[in-house]
């Protein structure tokens, strides 16, 4: 149960059969004071539509485009800033990264402390938010993603990316990563870091430009690491986590963007299926229930929606998503 008024930040690419359960998950599990979601023009309008019957806390739909109006800057502006060539990456996937970071730059009122949560994280058997420690609460995420596996070179470019711009020591665990899909940010820990970003490039352009141009430079960077380094050296009390023996062990990551394993066993248990497909929390985490029976239930899952996790080579893959029931890879070769 939440002891503190705090505000949630969600970047949502586009409106998914999961989205609603994930937002009524996280206001069943952690009252957010407001949901605010980020989200492009073409999809606000549908959202707002269907949001207005779902049981979650207010919601307060932003277009994406003019989010950063407040400080004189549209997305048009600071995507110019790439200039990649051929790349994995696109100018999108850079600036929802600066939306959450910069979040408190498009929210003049946003909450000192907000909760930025990925928009397929779907929480089941989840964890506290908020711990007490000598008599002070903790604001507290969950390391979800092993160290063990993934793209080593990313994971270089990144650290290469905090030790150089913003001249501290990459955090690392033994066991997780610090791209947890959801963390707890502060206003003036970003504030402070912005500061520094400008004092790497020796200006004083908005530090949201300067952010975007330092990918031309680094090749890529990763918002959750870059934060959680941040405030590991420069604010160390402020940076709490549960352990990815605790929560992450149990999560689970697989391709589901509604026609996944996932999703097609759900529909199988409902008598009548509504266009759109958008089952409730209560539809969602009664199926999964049912699902793993007297099996552990998982901290999370992640429905993943871009088809690359079906391409992508085994070595790879991240162990949430090889170990997962759902992966349509491990169900292949389970059954063959």
């Amino acid at each position: 149960m939440s002891t503190e008024i705090f505000d949630c930040v969600i970047p949502l690419f586009k409106v998914r059969w999961n989205t609603r359960a994930v937002l009524e998950g996280l206001t069943q599990h952690y009252q957010p004071r407001t949901i605010h979601i980020i989200t492009p023009t073409t999809e606000a309008a549908a959202l707002r539509t269907q949001a207005a019957s779902w049981q979650t806390a207010p919601i307060v739909v932003h277009e994406e485009e003019l989010f950063f109006s407040p400080v004189g800057l549209s997305k048009e502006a600071i995507c110019a800033e790439l200039d990649l060539g051929e790349s994995l990456y696109t100018p999108g996937w850079f600036y929802q990264q600066l939306l959450k970071l910069g979040a408190y730059e498009g929210i003049p009122d946003l909450s000192e402390w907000y909760l930025v949560w990925d928009s397929d994280l779907l929480p089941v058997a989840t964890w506290p938010i908020f711990q007490t420690v000598d008599g002070a609460t903790k604001h507290t995420f969950a390391l979800l993603q092993s160290n063990q596996t993934g793209n080593a070179k990313i994971v270089d470019t990144w650290a290469n990316w905090i030790r150089s711009v913003l001249k501290v020591e990459a955090i690392i665990d033994a066991a997780g990563t610090f791209i947890p899909h959801h963390m707890w940010m502060k206003r003036s820990h970003l504030q402070a870091m912005a500061q520094r970003v400008q004092a790497y490039y020796g200006s004083d352009e908005h530090w949201l430009k300067l952010m975007m141009r330092s990918a031309n430079e680094f090749g890529t960077y990763g918002e959750y690491w870059i934060y959680s380094s941040w405030v590991a050296a420069t604010a160390p009390d402020d940076l709490a986590f549960h352990p990815y023996e605790t929560y992450g062990a149990t999560t689970e990551r697989f391709f589901d963007d509604g026609t996944g394993l996932f999703s097609a066993a759900l529909m199988e248990t409902q008598a009548a299926i509504d266009a759109p497909f958008s089952p409730s929390y209560a539809t969602v985490s009664a199926f999964i229930q049912q699902a793993y029976g007297t099996d552990p239930l998982p901290s999370s899952l992640s429905f993943e929606s871009s088809p690359r996790h079906l391409k992508k080579d085994e070595k790879n893959m991240h162990i949430e998503e090889s170990r997962s029931r759902w992966n349509p890879r491990r169900v292949a070769t389970a059954s063959s």
